[in-house]
């Protein structure tokens, strides 16, 4: 390529766009593709909390303070997150796939890898695989 020429539209990316957020205590990422809405209140018959979906745990240390809104085979649905919600353009270099101790303790079949996302690790998560299972 010569210096200064555009690149062309078969050029891979080089950043993928992550919404970064809170499963509780826990700091998370889903590719922002998968996320068509955020809300400060469930408004759908079908939700989950993060904390319990992402981490498979049956307590909430803390309480959801925004909506993710998500798509699956069934309809829209929302997941309950905790903390700020940001976008953040995370370079391809920074996602790292699970070490092996991780990908064979950790429950969520979601669960993909590592986004090092504004200075800071945190689990990636496949939003196509997650599935509602709270509903209120």
């Amino acid at each position: 390529m010569v210096n200064g020429a555009p690149k062309h539209s078969s050029d891979p990316p080089s950043h993928v766009a992550l919404v970064l957020f809170s499963a509780g205590k826990t700091l998370a990422a889903i590719e922002a593709r998968h996320i068509t809405g955020l809300a400060n209140i469930a408004r759908l018959p079908r939700c989950a909390n993060a904390e319990c979906l992402l981490l498979n745990t049956q307590l909430i240390s803390i309480a959801p303070t925004h909506w993710l809104t998500l798509q699956d085979a069934d309809g829209a649905w929302q997941l309950g997150v905790s903390g700020e919600v940001v976008l953040a353009h995370t370079p391809i270099v920074e996602l790292f796939p699970l070490p092996a101790l991780i990908a064979a303790r950790h429950a969520s079949p979601a669960l993909r890898g590592l986004a090092l996302a504004n200075q800071t690790v945190r689990l990636l998560f496949d939003g196509a695989a997650l599935k509602p299972d709270l509903t209120l």
